[in-house]
């Protein structure tokens, strides 16, 4: 059964024997053997001797009762019908008995028949109008039917009994939120805070301030909050919010700490409103002190938790500590070293701060955890890639082939870093065979057609079929200033210049001047065409736009020898 049943289980048979109607002297020595297995947490002994004691003594009200609640405290699929059969036989042979009518309306809620629940409450709250809680029970049945007004009155008796309380007033609102009355749940609040003036209803109210842009109310209230409990930290959290946007900043970051450091407070909250400042760069680059003392505040109120350290590192990535933030990843997997999510969020926080020794030996003790990970042998791969150790991550990639899903995402991906990676290492035919299969899985794939076309280009093999590919890929992403000068290349190998200029200029126009390897490309082509002076402004851009002292070196080298080539020495 569920887990309310459990809970209905234990408050219930916390009672026992309280309010049994067989009198004493009749109860058989099976019943309170029962009773007694009942008691030591025996609950499958318990049950059959009540099932013994309904043999025997089928007058016995409680045998059926505390059978069908040890039912109902059940983790097993009891049918529903057994459940009731027994708490109706047990109410009939004692239908005054409250507790076998509640216990019965109660199991009406849980299975779904509201109807039938309400039916016996509003019976119990007739014999006993002053028990508050059959109200609330009652309110939470017609709940259940849509019967908005019928709950709200059962609300409204509650607070006719016992007084006004917060508790009723939330409900309250609640129920007329749920009813679609937004507006009049906010007027009852306004109304009945008056009357019940508590710190939660008063932050409340100030949400609703703030929210309609009544920004002086809901300062108000939130401060009518922290003078009734200086300690009452949402109301803190509201009333910062209002004085960021008036940009009252010394009263935001006071309140904002508040919040922060508040250990009581949702960890989840916290990661949340974290999350949320880091779509406001400029306002973390006005206050970084300010905001370093927020994460450090949150860390200290819970070093534990795992989102939280996660939305703290992400802060510290994104203000370039990658140091802090890769150590308050560690700390999550030290802290549960049984989860892969965390693990891997660790594994991408060190190879997004290019920390490729990190990632690989990370990655390692992944897989050694989780050997059939294939994220994490990808990412492992890629990272031997990057350190030039193409053997190891031919190895990776290899893997990855021999176990993903055919027809799969991992397989798409996985043939062209292996074609690339073979490529780098000089095996040309394995690298074409990899591009070959890369294209039977999705032979529209334009990363593969381009990669596969432009290392053809770079062999001046097939040339054909590589302006075949690469055309395909223009004519899909048109503005695609790689795919482009792919393209471009190819045409100038087959003599074209012209149409490679062409293309070429239009790759300017996309993002191709921030690519060193484009404007050497658009050089050669404008060199070829005689158009010296041109071909030797895009060489010395491609210069400029390189860091590498080695690449740099070659550009030299190849002015010198145009230099020479067009005076004809």
């Amino acid at each position: 059964m569920k887990t309310l049943s459990r809970m209905i289980f234990t408050a219930l048979l916390a009672a026992v024997c309280l309010f049994v109607a067989t009198p004493l002297s009749a109860q058989s020595e099976t019943y309170m053997n029962a009773l007694k297995a009942l008691q030591e947490g025996d609950r499958a002994k318990a049950a059959r001797l009540f099932t013994q004691e309904i043999a025997s003594n089928p007058e016995n009200d409680a045998a059926y009762y505390y059978y069908a609640s040890i039912l109902m405290g059940g983790r097993d699929n009891t049918d529903n019908a057994v459940i009731e059969k027994n708490l109706k036989k047990a109410l009939e042979l004692s239908p005054d008995n409250y507790w076998y009518k509640y216990t019965l309306a109660l199991f009406y809620q849980q299975s779904d028949r509201p109807e039938l629940c309400s039916r016996l409450l509003e019976e119990l709250i007739a014999s006993h109008p002053k028990k508050s809680s059959l109200y609330f029970d009652a309110a939470s049945a017609y709940l259940q039917q849509n019967d908005f007004d019928k709950a709200l009155e059962s609300i409204d008796k509650i607070a006719a009994i016992g007084g006004k309380t917060e508790m009723i007033g939330i409900a309250k609102m609640d129920l007329l939120m749920k009813k679609g009355n937004g507006k009049e749940a906010y007027e009852f609040l306004e109304k009945y805070y008056e009357e019940c003036k508590t710190p939660r209803l008063a932050a409340m109210l100030g949400d609703w301030y703030q929210q309609t842009y009544r920004d002086s109310l809901a300062l108000e209230r939130y401060t009518e909050a922290i003078d009734m409990d200086a300690t009452y930290s949402p109301a803190y959290y509201g009333r910062a919010h209002v004085y960021q946007t008036l940009r009252q900043y010394d009263n935001y970051f006071a309140d904002i700490h508040k919040f922060i450091g508040d250990p009581q407070m949702a960890p989840e909250m916290k990661a949340e409103y974290i999350n949320g400042l880091m779509e406001m760069p400029q306002f973390i680059m006005t206050f970084p002190q300010d905001v370093d003392s927020m994460m450090i505040e949150a860390h200290n109120a819970h070093p534990q938790d795992s989102a939280l350290n996660s939305a703290i590192s992400l802060y510290y990535y994104r203000t370039d500590r990658t140091h802090y933030a890769i150590e308050l990843m560690r700390q999550n997997t030290e802290l549960y070293p049984e989860s892969y999510t965390l693990a891997f969020q660790y594994l991408l926080m060190l190879y997004y701060s290019n920390s490729w020794r990190g990632v690989i030996d990370e990655a390692t003790v992944i897989l050694q955890k989780w050997p059939e990970n294939h994220d994490a042998l990808i990412v492992r791969g890629d990272a031997f890639r990057r350190m030039n150790e193409y053997e190891s991550a031919i190895h990776d990639y290899e893997a990855m082939a021999a176990t993903a899903p055919k027809d799969s995402t991992t397989i798409i991906q996985t043939y062209p870093s292996l074609g690339d990676l073979y490529f780098q290492t000089g095996n040309v035919s394995k690298a074409f065979k990899c591009y070959e299969k890369a294209l039977k899985y999705d032979p529209e794939n334009s990363m593969v057609l381009n990669n596969y076309a432009y290392y053809m280009s770079l062999g001046k093999i097939k040339l054909k079929k590589a302006k075949e590919m690469s055309k395909k890929t223009i004519e899909k992403e048109p503005d695609n200033p790689t795919y482009l000068d792919t393209y471009a290349w190819i045409l100038h190998l087959m003599g074209d210049d012209v149409e490679a200029k062409a293309i070429f200029k239009h790759a300017m126009l996309y993002g191709g001047k921030e690519q060193p390897a484009i404007l050497d490309h658009y050089a050669e082509v404008l060199f070829a065409l005689k158009e010296y002076d041109l071909a030797y402004i895009y060489w010395n851009q491609a210069k400029a736009a390189l860091n590498d002292p080695k690449e740099i070196e070659k550009i030299d080298k190849k002015l010198r020898e145009r230099h020479a080539q067009q005076d004809g020495k």
